[in-house]
């Protein structure tokens, strides 16, 4: 069981002690070393306890830095499971900008860059899908396609630390093969002080600078507030902090369309057009996307934050906590996009890779513009209850928690193109964006009657589209966990029992799509795009030196531009136009229920083992999952496409609503043994059975209707957007930690661990009948399914951290993962082939083979600076059913300071990116240049009063 800070040895401790190993997933602000450990707060003890740790002596360091990494590692020794910690010394102590980048910190924990900023992570390199993500004991809600907590709406300067355990206890909730990730809010009680603090920073972003009329400064600003008060009542305390930011997202960025096709042939000379694939074996094949995309940008991102708690401790056998938590996201994004259209048009390869990525090559296309407005909010809200009864022996606990997040999206894309086509080259060797060369624009210029130039908005006369798109997301969990723990004398000091029920319901209503091009029900257009009203919305490129910095010779590409907003009215005359009416179904709609029943039981052991001081427990988790998927169907109507031999897709009709459900049990064994070698020397050892359940969105039952692609029949159109049918993958595990702690800020830990996986995915191509043009047709679709294919998972870990005596430090870390899981490829292409036929398998969602941190810090008196550099190779990152696609290696250098003017007041300094590095990501082959976004430094200087 987990132990308090100091633990003392006497009937109140080892009372204590049972709570500590009651609430497995809570975490707790120890007041003085503000060390967090597995346990709830001491009641009838509360006296003894605080003096212990408010004593002095505990504390041999001084300097934030120092203490953060003193009660980091003192948290980590104390804890039952293996695994890793970081805790400020005191509200705000840790500098960093998000929740997520403070996590990185954490040895084996990685993030996902995302506009610049650490987004998803993942634990030992294992990516996100295999680990878990908790908040005061509970999971949370997301706004993501997958279970990924959004760490960015909880503000890093109200949370002091984190645990990750990487190893799994009974009482633990399940999901976590590689890991779980718990943050806690403050106990105000256990806090233990008052504290008044507030916090201004000052931001300023290079790349917002190179945009025109954009605004390069940005500001956040952070107050907390946490008291105690002892009433008549009982004690009581309270927290309440809050955050207001404002703040740019700018990235110049090169993308494709997620959907690719294999080739081998090109039929441009006998009369057609798109490569296709024919399987004679007289070529090999390579890999094309339908569109190539530039991108310039201009964004906002605003954000506020809210987080409070009260603790109520009526008597000495009860302690009620209250917390709940808000944060609104407010984004705004107008595109600029420059569209190769035709991406499979006349294909003339140059070079090809040995995977088929298609390098270099020469192609027919019409050049379009994309003029493109986004608003996406996002409302996260949260709240939990928990109550602790003490009765001599028994411990009982009550929980329970509601989370919810609503995200809104709507979009205005309007769509215009050259008349005739043009030759051009791409050539993506050696280069960050790759390179657009126009071969011959004479069919162009004869028209418009003046030299091509994308800037002349003349050019842009066929094929005008306005479109109107709406995404809404709501995702809600309700959640009840009842925890009983019954002390015992003798070797078994414990023994606990409980029961969770859990209701996850998530909904995404997709496919709210009105355009001016839709046979049924079009957007009506009042102009064209030379009206006075559409040349009035005419503007300037956005972006000064698009580009500059990247491996590229594209720096400084211009297109002609239009405001997206002005456009839109411009076109329609209505603001609205394109709002639903009435029932917003379709086939692309995700409505998934996920309801849980678990319980366990727990034996903890505190006792020796050989000689040695030891301590464990043995468990087991039984767990019922039922999953229920409403997908929608719907005729569907095709009319001729824009190019010959092709067809434009829609739903028309009613829609039907029909259900398929699952359900299944999991039983979750687990063992953890700490042996205490000497008094600085512990072995850890674990084993256990865990599961990583799929996301929410890959157990719909939608299917997904590709409008974009050129299609030359449904069949290549339509795809399954998930499988209701999906089931965790399930894990054994073992895992062994020598941890060695020489100092208060000294410590070397390795770990190794071996997990196998009993289960796979596969593809599994299957037949559907669909109403097309009134006649049930059949249509071959590719679902992701499980397969009973083993795999399996090594590695190993180090950890060295030291400060030295005049002030320098630092702090290392290594990871290592070796994995032989395969993730096919889940597309099918234009002619019905498997992509997964030719493409090298993916691994696991998030896996990089290699992650390692490295920071130096200098810390005396009042000043401290950290320089901290993080980096992990090459990983998988899914998006929905599309197209496999993998992120490059990651490398991101980061710099902070401070300096205390005065006892209460800081003034801080920090570097974000220093050395500019993209974000590259591949598809479908690891060799295949996909997506390219570039966000630039980042600078932040600010002051922190605490009072």
């Amino acid at each position: 069981m987990a132990h308090q800070c100091n633990p003392i040895e006497s009937h109140a401790s080892r009372t204590a002690a049972v709570k500590a190993a009651l609430l497995a997933s809570a975490v707790v602000l120890c007041p003085a070393q503000a060390a967090f450990a597995q346990t709830t707060p001491p009641n009838e003890s509360q006296d003894v306890v605080e003096e212990a740790l408010n004593d002095e002596n505990t504390i041999v360091v001084t300097g934030d830095i120092a203490r953060t990494i003193e009660n980091s590692l003192e948290t980590k020794r104390n804890l039952d499971v293996i695994g890793d910690a970081i805790v400020g010394e005191d509200v705000g102590d840790l500098p960093d900008l998000s929740v997520a980048e403070t996590l990185e910190r954490i040895v084996g924990v990685t993030s996902d860059r995302f506009k610049g900023g650490a987004s998803e992570l993942s634990v030992r390199g294992l990516g996100a899908f295999l680990g878990s993500s908790v908040l005061n004991g509970r999971e949370v809600t997301s706004g993501s396609d997958g279970r990924d907590v959004n760490y960015g709406q909880f503000p890093s300067e109200l949370i002091n630390g984190a645990i990750v355990y990487k190893s799994q206890q009974a009482n633990f909730i399940e999901g976590g093969v590689s890991g779980i990730i718990e943050l806690q809010t403050l106990r105000p009680l256990d806090y233990n002080r008052s504290r008044l603090q507030v916090q201004a920073l000052a931001g300023y972003s290079d790349y917002e600078d190179r945009v025109v009329d954009g605004d390069p400064f940005n500001y956040r600003l952070t107050g907390s507030y946490v008291d105690q008060f002892v009433t008549g009542a009982g004690d009581i305390g309270i927290a309440i902090g809050g955050q207001m930011r404002r703040d740019t997202a700018p990235e110049d960025v090169f993308t494709t369309s997620s959907t690719f096709s294999v080739c081998n042939t090109d039929f441009s000379q006998d009369g057609g057009s798109n490569c296709d694939f024919v399987a004679d074996g007289s070529a090999s094949q390579y890999f094309v996307s339908n569109q190539y995309i530039y991108r310039a940008l201009e964004t906002q991102s605003d954000r506020d934050a809210i987080m409070g708690a009260i603790q109520w401790q009526p008597g000495p056998d009860i302690d009620v906590n209250i917390d709940a938590q808000w944060s609104y996201r407010d984004d705004r994004e107008d595109r600029q996009n420059l569209i190769i259209a035709d991406g499979r048009r006349r294909i003339s390869p140059i070079k090809v890779s040995d995977r088929g990525a298609l390098l270099a090559y020469e192609g027919n296309s019409r050049v379009e513009l994309n003029p493109f407005r986004q608003d996406q909010t996002e409302e996260y809200f949260g709240i939990g209850a928990n109550v602790e009864l003490t009765f001599d022996r028994l411990i009982l606990a009550l929980d329970g928690g509601y989370s919810q997040t609503e995200r809104r999206r709507d979009e205005l894309d309007m769509r215009i193109r050259t008349q005739d086509r043009v030759d051009f080259r791409f050539d993506f060797r050696d280069l960050e964006v790759p390179e657009l060369t126009f071969l011959d624009t004479s069919a162009v210029e004869n028209r418009v009657g003046a030299p091509f130039d994308l800037n002349n908005y003349d050019q842009y006369t066929n094929a005008l589209r306005v479109r109107r798109r709406q995404e809404n997301v709501d995702d809600d969990i309700l959640s009840f966990r009842v925890d009983a723990a019954y002390e015992l004398s003798g070797a078994i000091s414990s023994i606990q029992a409980g029961v969770r029920y859990a209701d996850r319901h998530r909904v995404r209503d997709d496919g709210i799509d009105r355009s001016s091009d839709d046979s049924t029900d079009p957007i009506v257009l009042v102009n064209d795009i030379f009206s006075d009203e559409a040349i009035a919305a005419r503007m300037g490129f956005p972006v000064e030196d698009i580009y500059e910095g990247a491996i590229t010779p594209m720096q400084g590409l211009t297109f002609a531009s239009w405001d997206p907003t002005a456009l839109f009215l411009a076109l329609t005359g209505d603001a609205d136009a394109g709002l639903p009416i009435g029932s917003t179904l379709s086939t692309d709609d995700t409505d998934v229920t996920e309801r849980t029943w678990a319980g366990y039981v727990q034996a903890n052991f505190d006792t020796t083992v050989f000689g040695l001081p030891a301590r464990a427990d043995v468990g087991v988790r039984a767990v019922h999952t039922e999953i229920t998927s409403l997908g929608v169907s719907s005729a569907l109507a095709t009319s001729p496409g824009t190019d010959p031999g092709t067809v434009d897709i829609e739903a028309v009709g009613p829609a039907t609503v029909n259900a398929e459900t699952n359900s299944f049990w999991n039983f979750l064994p687990s063992a953890n043994l700490s042996l205490e070698l000497n008094p600085d020397l512990l072995l850890r050892l674990a084993a256990y059975r865990a599961i990583a359940r799929p996301d929410p969105e890959a157990m719909t039952a939608a299917l997904a209707i590709d409008d974009e692609s050129d299609a030359a029949s449904v069949g290549e159109a339509v795809s399954a957007s998930g499988n209701p049918f999906l089931e965790p993958l399930q894990s054994w595990n073992a895992d062994v930690s020598l941890e060695w702690y020489a100092a208060d800020t000294t410590s070397l830990a390795v770990a190794a661990y071996y997990k196998n996986l009993q289960t796979g995915f596969d593809t599994d191509l299957s037949t559907i009948s669909l109403v097309v043009d009134g006649t049930p047709t059949a249509v071959q679709i590719a679902r992701t399914v499980n397969s009973d294919d083993k795999s399996r998972i090594f590695g190993f870990e180090v950890t060295a951290q030291h400060q030295f005596d005049f002030g320098l430090g630092f702090q290392a870390s290594y990871n290592f993962a070796d994995s032989n899981f395969e993730f096919p490829d889940p597309t099918i292409g234009r002619s019905g082939e498997s992509l997964a036929v030719f493409i090298e398998d993916a691994n696991i969602p998030g896996y990089s083979r290699h992650t390692a941190n490295a920071t130096v810090f200098y810390e005396t008196g009042p000043f401290n600076a950290r320089l901290a550099y993080k980096w992990r190779s090459q990983y998988f990152k899914p998006f929905r059913t599309t197209s496999n696609r993998f992120a490059d290696e990651q490398g991101f250098l980061d710099f902070s300071t401070s300096y205390d003017i005065t006892r209460n007041v800081e003034v801080r300094f920090q570097v974000l990116n220093i050395l500019d590095e993209p974000n590259l990501m591949y598809r479908p082959t690891r060799d295949s240049l996909a997506q390219s976004d570039f966000s630039g430094r980042r600078y932040f200087v600010g002051l922190r009063g605490r009072f």
